[in-house]
């Protein structure tokens, strides 16, 4: 059973932090950067105390699961990871138990706070709400392994038939800008969902800590640039949604004003769900001027960050680095109290100068 989980540790585990580092990394620094220890004592011990809140913790972990279980299915299901189901060789029993470490090594983010709300339960004397809580994590460790045991049994599976929202879909023209979103929609819907959850989490939990402290600007403008590392993978969905399907597009007689206009536009409607949270929780100490160069601020992140994407030859690892970098350099200009707007400028004007230079030499392979 070690072989067998160390082949998953390598082709799987590694592959989900790999690519959803920058996800980590945001909530990481959101739930160790905003929140002090005795915040998260607090809020755990009203999660324990009320139902609703516990229940919206579960929520969460559940979208995390599926996040996480989608992702693994889609692994088993790539042609370089066939190899993937001579797991069937193994002893049924082993397996399944290795599919479970494979579940609690990708869920371990959670697993982790779970744990340690169990010992502030025990603490408390919570007795019911930490058998819930057991109970919930046990669950969902399962869940994945059965999935992922129903899905090696069936190798090379494919269902043809189409999904409600893609017959829907299906009925309408839809505009050059809107062939992302489509797809996010059609393909990605669970990714979708936990992105703009995440997004609308951090603005609205940013906006409520006003009313607990002095807080200036620089809370909202910290918010969103968490916000914009949170779409950092739909920039990597978009370049490869649009090499896989939208590659002619690149000998289309279009100007470079009529290209960027249409990557403008489609980023403009995903972040509508954050721009609708931003309007109704704007604090009262934040002016709705400041709100609007908020969100250009957040686009002009996520324009750059999609528009890096054409530079050939960086590797998955130098990338990442460099992202993380970025982020610590906008932390520490916020901080400092340098305008969100003229950061916003700056972005916009190295995004479009990288896509006029690396756009038709970026190589669809990479």
């Amino acid at each position: 059973m070690k072989s067998l989980l160390k082949i998953f540790n390598l082709t799987i585990v590694r592959e989900y932090y790999r690519q959803n580092a920058v996800f980590i990394f945001a909530i990481m620094m959101f739930c160790f950067g905003f929140l002090r220890a005795i915040e998260h004592i607090t809020f755990i011990k009203s999660a324990l105390k009320h139902p609703s809140i516990l229940a919206f913790i579960f929520l969460t972990w559940a979208l995390h699961g599926v996040k996480v279980i989608l992702f693994t299915l889609r692994m088993l299901e790539t042609r370089q990871n066939e190899f993937l189901y001579h797991a069937r060789l193994f002893n049924p029993l082993k397996r399944f138990i290795a599919f479970c470490v494979l579940q609690l090594s990708l869920i371990q983010l959670t697993f982790l706070y779970s744990l340690a709300m169990i010992k502030i339960g025990i603490d408390e004397k919570q007795w019911a709400e930490i058998g819930y809580i057991i109970i919930f994590n046990l669950l969902l460790t399962i869940a994945g392994a059965v999935l992922f045991e129903y899905r090696i049994q069936r190798p090379n599976a494919s269902n043809t038939t189409r999904k409600p929202i893609q017959q829907l879909l299906a009925r309408f023209q839809t505009p050059a800008y809107l062939f992302f979103v489509r797809y996010l929609f059609a393909k990605q819907p669970v990714l979708l969902l936990l992105t703009k959850l995440f997004g609308c989490l951090i603005l609205m939990g940013v906006c409520n800590l006003y009313v607990t402290d002095d807080y200036d600007e620089r809370l909202l403008s910290l918010g969103g640039l968490l916000v914009a590392a949170g779409h950092t993978v739909f920039c990597q969905q978009y370049f490869i949604f649009e090499n896989k399907y939208l590659s002619i597009t690149r000998n289309l007689p279009l100007s470079y004003q009529e290209r960027l206009a249409q990557y403008a536009l489609a980023y403009f409607i995903l972040l509508l769900p954050e721009i609708l949270v931003l309007t109704r929780n704007l604090p009262a100490e934040v002016s709705y001027l400041f709100m609007v160069c908020l969100v250009v601020f957040i686009a002009s992140l996520i324009f750059l960050n999609h528009h890096v994407q054409y530079i050939n030859n960086i590797s998955h690892d130098a990338f990442m680095q460099r992202l993380f970098f970025t982020g610590v350099l906008l932390l520490i200009l916020i901080m400092f109290k340098i305008p969100v707007i003229l950061m916003a400028s700056v972005n916009f004007l190295i995004a479009i100068f990288v896509f006029r230079k690396h756009y038709f030499l970026s190589d669809s392979n990479q």
